[in-house]
C-alpha cells in the first residue's frame, strides 16, 4: 500500500498558444491553402492514450534484496527510509507513479509534481495516481489538496485502503484525533492484513495511553514482522508505559547502534534502563543518543535529568 494531483492541466491552454503561434507564422508566409495552414497538425494529436488502471501486484514496493524485505511498514510506505535508501529504490526504477512518490518523500515535488503532469492521461482512473498526489501534497503540509486528491482515489474506489489512512494521517496532524480514529480503524477493517493502518491505529491509541488497546495490537504486528525496528520500538513503548520495563529492555538490546541512537528509541531505551536500575547503562545509552531537534527536545531534557539524578 503506497503511501502518500491538484493538477489543473494547462495542456489545453498550451496547445491555444501553440495553435496561435502556428497561426500567425503561417499568415505571415501568406500560405491560404486550408490544407497547408493545416499542415503542422499530426494524427499523434488525436490519438487516444492508452489508460492504465490500478495493479495490486505493482501497489508494493520490493526490497527483496535488502534487509528492508522483512519490515512490513515499509513495503507499503517509503516513509521510514533512509535519504541513501531512497535514492537507491530510485535507481532503475521505470514505474511512473513509484517514482513519483520517491521524488516526493526526497522533497522534490517539482520533479514529482511534472510527472503527476505527464502522466494525467495514462492514470487518471487510476486510484493510485490519485492517492499519490495526495501524498505529494500532505509532505508539502499542503493538507486541504492532500485531503481532496485522497478523497478523488476514494470516488474511483471505495474500499482501496491507503487513502483511508492517509485521511486518518492528515487528521491526526491537523489535530482531529476523533475523525483520525475513524480512518485507521476503517482503513485496518477493509483489510486486516494491511499493517500500516493497525500500526497507526496503535500509536494512536497509545498516545492517549490506552495501553491495554495498543499492546495486543503491537504484539501481532510483530509476530508477522519481527525484524521491523518500527514495530519493535512500538511494542517496546507500549511495554514500558505498562510497567513492563524487562520486556522492553529485552527488545531495545536486540537493535543496532545506529538504532539505539536515534532520540525516538534511545531514550526510551534509557528511561527503561534506569526504571531497572541498571543507571550506568542507562547514562552509557544516552550518551550514544544523537542530539534531538524539534518537539522530542524537551523529552530529551527531561530524560536527561532522570538518568543524572
Amino acid at each position: 500500500m503506497k503511501k502518500l494531483l491538484p493538477l489543473l492541466l494547462i495542456l489545453s491552454a498550451c496547445s491555444t498558444t501553440s495553435n496561435v503561434s502556428r497561426e500567425i507564422a503561417s499568415t505571415k508566409r501568406g500560405v491560404s491553402s486550408a490544407e497547408e495552414d493545416f499542415s503542422w497538425v499530426e494524427q499523434l494529436d488525436f490519438d487516444k492514450k492508452k489508460e492504465e488502471k490500478y495493479n495490486a501486484d505493482k501497489d508494493e514496493f520490493d526490497f527483496s534484496s535488502s534487509d528492508e524485505s522483512s519490515y512490513a511498514l515499509v513495503k507499503e510506505s517509503l516513509g521510514s527510509l533512509a535519504p541513501a535508501k531512497l535514492e537507491e529504490a530510485l535507481k532503475g526504477n521505470d514505474d511512473p507513479l513509484t517514482v513519483m512518490n520517491i521524488k516526493c518523500y526526497q522533497g522534490k515535488y517539482d520533479e514529482a509534481l511534472k510527472i503527476a503532469d505527464d502522466q494525467y492521461t495514462k492514470f487518471k482512473n487510476n486510484t493510485s495516481y490519485w492517492n499519490q498526489l495526495g501524498t505529494c501534497y500532505f509532505l508539502k503540509s499542503d493538507y486541504a489538496k492532500a485531503i481532496l486528491f485522497y478523497n478523488k482515489s476514494r470516488d474511483l474506489d471505495s474500499k482501496y485502503i491507503p487513502p483511508v489512512n492517509n485521511l486518518g494521517v492528515v487528521y491526526q496532524k491537523q489535530g482531529k484525533y476523533q475523525k483520525a480514529l475513524a480512518a485507521f480503524k476503517l482503513a485496518s477493517d477493509l483489510n486486516t492484513f494491511a499493517v500500516t493502518p493497525t500500526y497507526n491505529l496503535a500509536q494512536l491509541y497509545l498516545r492517549f495511553g490506552t495501553v491495554g488497546k495498543a499492546l495486543p495490537i503491537f504484539q501481532g504486528l510483530q509476530k508477522r514482522s519481527p525484524k521491523d525496528v518500527e514495530v519493535g520500538s512500538a511494542l517496546a513503548s507500549a511495554y514500558l508505559i505498562k510497567g513492563d520495563y524487562q520486556s522492553a529492555v529485552d527488545i531495545y538490546g536486540k537493535f543496532d547502534k545506529a538504532t539505539l541512537s536515534t532520540p525516538s528509541v534511545g531514550l526510551n531505551y534509557a528511561v527503561a534502563l534506569k526504571l531497572l536500575n541498571r543507571p550506568i547503562d542507562a547514562q552509557t545509552v544516552l550518551s550514544n543518543v544523537s542530539s534531538p531537534s524539534g518537539p522530542i527536545s524537551e523529552y530529551a531534557q527531561k530524560v536527561e535529568r532522570f538518568i543524572r539524578n
